[in-house]
Formats: structure tokens, C-alpha cells, sequence
């Protein structure tokens, strides 16, 4: 069997995706039912139509690498090499080693590739090398159209913000005024300056009035002081504000996008109308630098900071009550229900779940040694196919240098890829019955050191939230009650989740 692998990238022409991928199924129709005999079924077409330049981004790959998988899967037709991947060194790794021990062939109306064959190999990693360059030029060209838009004063961007339309005007992207957001935009600014409302009130009065934002059910601190510092309104476009940025963080590719410093982000005259005038806009922005937001301390208070959230999943926060007990809440408790708790109650309940957690690791320790060793199966049976490759590269290499002989060659060759056929299915039952490696003892003795900082009144705070955040990625908590005042007694429920 079959089957076919269409995408859509950013490098095709500006012609409209359907007519793209039609094009390039016609063209692997016409080959599979000119060498197979019949045309590809639709259930065994794959179409894409994303310009992720990594798997990760890309779930349709995902479901071909896992397709091909199956026994039956004998090779996959593309148009081209590089409409498996354009990513970097280790996608192309992911894509060849899939393609290889699987024994799928990769066909293309030009060549067929057996990423089992030295040769095949070498070749179709050069291809998707020169993809991954052909690639990079594409986006630098493209970064500096963006930013010849940008100093012409169009909106490239792909979501207008608050207030405004993406309209296109003489063939040019630029934002039109939102009349309804508009008013909650100029209301915004004049509860700011004229009543001299903070983030937070202002987004508690816009909610009570009724008005949502665009995508939410309600507003918040964070959604209102970003239209107040957002120049946009006064006719401005600003750019790379917020820059993308990766990073490499516990094997795996981080993305974020951080505010930018003033001064790496381009700041132009735009085309579109502004909503305030420069006067108001100054004001708010000068009111902030004046009035920055004051810690009563800077000492952390609250150990569970940063490790302790609401069902919502925001931040709980920690709240003194004067003389009173103080609290731990959720910032958005109006809209979620999640009510309050003392922060001794909260303290005591931690203490009694990590207890019960550490009983759990025991047991499981207990059950773990108890097992047989499946993960050194797995770790021996790698060892094999390595050992095996290393085998076949040599293979390779004696028949380059005339040693053997293409008959003796292909016998060998074959009771090695029987080998490797025997070992791999050994593998995937393996990995099947063996499970993550976890030391449960390490795990215990840091969970033993939280417990005993936690009952100690008189450790450091900061102490405390250091230990904890080592052992224990997030405690979520849960209570709901139709009482709606503070003094109320409705238990509360705790899930820990550790850092395995």
C-alpha cells in the first residue's frame, strides 16, 4: 500500500492553497496510476497546509510517521523531498530515521528513495539540507518586505488590535476604526486621565458595565495596560515589539514571545486613523512613569509562590488581613468560583497531601524492584541495532572496495535487514512493557526535606519556595461553595504534581 503526502509551504507561489495542492496531486495521481496500475484512495492522501518549519508544529506529518509504521505502508509519494521537512538538522534526523527503519520508501516523480541504502541516504539528506538553505534565504527576503511595509505605514500583522479592522486599501493591508470598540477604547483612556483609574478598577468597571474584549469573557489588569501603552491608537505602527525568540531548554525548543527594549523595536507613522489624541496618550504614559507600582516588601511572603494555582489555572495570590489570618485567592475568583482559603489551612492541607504523596513513591518503589528489568531490554536491544548499522556500514564499504562481490553482498545484506526486521519488532514490545525510569528514592528524600522546611515556623520563605519548586512542578486547588463570604467552612481539595 500506498500513500500520498501533500503541503502547502510558504515558499509556493501566491497561488490559492486549493490550486497548489490539487497540482500536486494531479501530478502523483498520474505517476502512482501510471507505475502502480490505479490511483491512490483518499483515505490514504495526507494534506497539510501549514508553514511550520518543524514536526512539532506539524500534526498531519505527525499522523505519517505514524502511519508508516504499519507493515503495510510500503512508501510514501511526495513531490519533492522537501515537503517532508524544511527544519534543521535534527527534523531531518526524526524524518530519515522514520523513513529508514521502517524500510518506507520515499517516492517522487524524479527518484525513488530507500533510506536503507547508503547512497539513497546521503543523497536525501543533501536534499533536505539544501530545502532548510533554500528556506532560511526565503525568510530574510521576506523580514525585509515586512519591514519596507512597515516603514510605509501598512499593518502586516495578522490580528488587528482592540478597536480596529484589518481592511485592505489600494492593495494594501492597513486598520480601520471598530465604531462599537472604539467608544470602550476612548472609555478606557478617559477613566485613566480624567478619574485616575488603575489597570486593575478600570477592567472591574468596563466588566461591570457589561463590555467584553474580543476574545474573552472578561477583562483584566493585563488586558487594559496594554491598550494604554499600545501607540496604535494614536495612529502609529509599532513593530517586533514583540519578538519571537527560541530557546533550548530541557531538550526541546522553547518558544516565547517577551516584550522587546526600547530601542530594538521599529516605531512608524501609520495609515490608519487614530482613535485618542497624542495629548491623552502622553498623559497616561506619563502618569505611569510617575506613579510605579510599590511592594510593601521585598521579601518573599508566600512559599507557595509560583507552585500553587487555582482550577483556572491562574496564580494563586497571596492576601494579608491585617490582624486576621492572611489568604491565598485567585486573582479571577468573580469569574471562576474558585473561593478563598486561610493560608494555614492551605499550609496544613500541602503538608498532609505531600505526606500522602510519599507513600504513593513508596509503594511504587517497591512495586518498580519487584519488576523485571524491561528497560535494560530496551537499552540492550538499542545496543544490538547499533552495533547492526555499524555492521551494515561496513557491508557497504567492502563492496565499494571490490571485497565482496554484489552476490555475496545482497546474501549478507539480507540476513542483516532480517536481523534488523527481528530486533526492532523486539524493540516496540519492549518499550511496550517498559516504563519511565524514575529514581523514586531521590523523588522520596526531597519530598521528606519540603515536609520538614514546611512544619519549621521559623525557616526562610525563600527557603522554603526553593525546595518546593524542585520536587513539585504544581498543586492545583478546588473549592466551591454557595457561600459568599470569606468565613466558610466548605472543604477544599489539593492535587500535587510532581516533577518526574
Amino acid at each position: 500500500m500506498y500513500i500520498i503526502y501533500l503541503r502547502k509551504s510558504r515558499v509556493d507561489s501566491g497561488a490559492a492553497v486549493s490550486e497548489v495542492l490539487e497540482r500536486h496531486e494531479r501530478i502523483l495521481q498520474n505517476y502512482a496510476k501510471s507505475n502502480f496500475g490505479c490511483e491512490i484512495q483518499e483515505n490514504c492522501i495526507y494534506r497539510e497546509i501549514v508553514s511550520g518549519e518543524t514536526i512539532k508544529d506539524r500534526p498531519v506529518i505527525q499522523a505519517v510517521l505514524n502511519r508508516i509504521q504499519a507493515e503495510d505502508v510500503e512508501g510514501v509519494l511526495v513531490v519533492d523531498p522537501q515537503r517532508l521537512s524544511r527544519g534543521d538538522l535534527s527534523d531531518c534526523g526524526t524524518i530519515i530515521r522514520a523513513f529508514r527503519y521502517t524500510n518506507t520508501l520515499i517516492i517522487t516523480p524524479t527518484k525513488t528513495y530507500d533510506l536503507s541504502e547508503k547512497f539513497d541516504r546521503k543523497f536525501f539528506e543533501s536534499e533536505l539540507m539544501r530545502g532548510n538553505d533554500y528556506l532560511e534565504y526565503v525568510k530574510e527576503i521576506m523580514l525585509r518586505g515586512r519591514l519596507a511595509s512597515v516603514s510605509e505605514g501598512n499593518f502586516i500583522g495578522s490580528v488587528p488590535p482592540y478597536g480596529y479592522d484589518k481592511v485592505m486599501v489600494d492593495k494594501k493591508p492597513t486598520l480601520a476604526i471598530n465604531p462599537a470598540e472604539a467608544d470602550v477604547v476612548r472609555l478606557i483612556f478617559d477613566l485613566s486621565t480624567r478619574e485616575s483609574m488603575g489597570a486593575g478598577a478600570i477592567a472591574s468597571r468596563l466588566n461591570s458595565l457589561g463590555f467584553s474584549p474580543r476574545k474573552k469573557d472578561f477583562w483584566t489588569a493585563a488586558s487594559i495596560t496594554e491598550i494604554l501603552h499600545n501607540p496604535v491608537y494614536i495612529g502609529k505602527i509599532r513593530w517586533n515589539w514583540r519578538k519571537t525568540v527560541k530557546k533550548y531548554e530541557n531538550g526541546e525548543i522553547v518558544t516565547s514571545r517577551p516584550k522587546s527594549d526600547k530601542g530594538t523595536w521599529t516605531l512608524t507613522q501609520g495609515k490608519h486613523e487614530p482613535i485618542i489624541t497624542e495629548e491623552i496618550f502622553n498623559k497616561v504614559q506619563s502618569e505611569t512613569k510617575n506613579h510605579p507600582r510599590i511592594h510593601k516588601t521585598k521579601k518573599l511572603v508566600n512559599p507557595f509562590a509560583g507552585v500553587l494555582r487555582c482550577e483556572c489555572g491562574t496564580a494563586m495570590s497571596y492576601q494579608p488581613q491585617g490582624k486576621s489570618e492572611p489568604r491565598l485567592h485567585c486573582p479571577h475568583q468573580q469569574h471562576c468560583g474558585n473561593k478563598s482559603a486561610t493560608y494555614k489551612e492551605v499550609e496544613d492541607a500541602v503538608i498532609q497531601s505531600i505526606g500522602t504523596v510519599i507513600e504513593e513513591l513508596k509503594a511504587k518503589s517497591v512495586k518498580t524492584k519487584k519488576d523485571f528489568g524491561y528497560n535494560d531490554v530496551v537499552k540492550k536491544i538499542e545496543t544490538e541495532l547499533k552495533t547492526l548499522e555499524s555492521q551494515q556500514d561496513k557491508l557497504y564499504d567492502l563492496l565499494e572496495q571490490g571485497v565482496y562481490t554484489n552476490e555475496i553482498f545482497m546474501q549478507r545484506n539480507g540476513k542483516l535487514k532480517e536481523k534488523q526486521k527481528q530486533l526492532e519488532k523486539s524493540l516496540e514490545n519492549a518499550r511496550v512493557l517498559a516504563e519511565p525510569e524514575i529514581d523514586y528514592e531521590e523523588k522520596i528524600l526531597g519530598l521528606y526535606e519540603v515536609l520538614e522546611i514546611l512544619k519549621n515556623p521559623d525557616a526562610d520563605v525563600s527557603t522554603k519556595n526553593t525546595l518546593l519548586k524542585k520536587s513539585v512542578k504544581e498543586i492545583r486547588y478546588t473549592r466551591h461553595t454557595e457561600n459568599h463570604t470569606k468565613w466558610d467552612n466548605t472543604p477544599f481539595t489539593l492535587e500535587v504534581f510532581l516533577k518526574l
